[in-house]
């Protein structure tokens, strides 16, 4: 994922009411029974709930925040 990479920090696949979202860790923090999958020098966490029900992941679950 180069978004990961060009962002250099992890990010977590996590449940919202409109579905599932990418956050960047410091707002949704890993859970141990996360998958954690390697991007660059970072990581994708992916919540264990949602691995069950998606089969890609893409840009259409990036939710934006202004640090």
């Amino acid at each position: 994922m180069k978004f990961i990479i060009e962002q250099a920090r992890d990010y977590r696949v996590c449940t919202s009411c409109g579905g599932p979202v990418i956050l960047p860790i410091a707002i949704k923090k890993p859970k141990p029974s996360d998958i954690k999958i390697p991007v660059g020098e970072h990581f994708l966490y992916i919540s264990a709930t949602q691995a069950r029900y998606i089969d890609v992941i893409d840009d259409s679950m990036l939710m934006t925040y202004l640090y």
